[in-house]
């Protein structure tokens, strides 16, 4: 195994896992900015316009990226705090969605079930 951060101990597999939610932050932020407009053509106009649109996906890309390095020990993150924001936003959109059109908004929850993966402290090993 690697280990992250120049540490000797090697990622364990909730750091594996915690790198893979991190990383469907940064994919739901591609998605935004690749199909978003095409899935969603309302969605410009409910982001107050295309700057605040791509503003928005650039920044789920930048959270996404900044959670990996965060969840490898590259990056000194606030990885619980940044991913409690990111399952937040995740859940108004996917709340709005649901209210507003009545659909089922997939990369919103995505949000919502990475972030809080990410959010919730690791288990303690048994008998810690």
């Amino acid at each position: 195994m690697r280990s992250a951060g120049g540490t000797s101990a090697p990622l364990s597999l909730r750091d594996a896992a915690a790198c893979a939610a991190a990383t469907l932050v940064a994919y739901v932020g591609v998605v935004h900015e690749v199909v978003g407009a095409t899935l969603y053509p309302q969605g410009p106009g409910e982001f107050g316009g295309p700057v605040l649109w791509h503003a928005t996906g650039l920044a789920g890309i930048a959270a996404g990226l900044s959670l990996v390095l965060g969840a490898m020990r590259l990056l000194r993150v606030p990885v619980r705090a940044l991913a409690a924001a990111v399952g937040i936003v995740g859940g108004a959109i996917f709340a709005a969605e649901a209210i507003r059109n009545g659909g089922f908004h997939l990369f919103a929850f995505t949000l919502v079930v990475a972030g809080g993966f990410l959010a919730l402290p690791a288990p303690r090993p048994n008998g810690a």
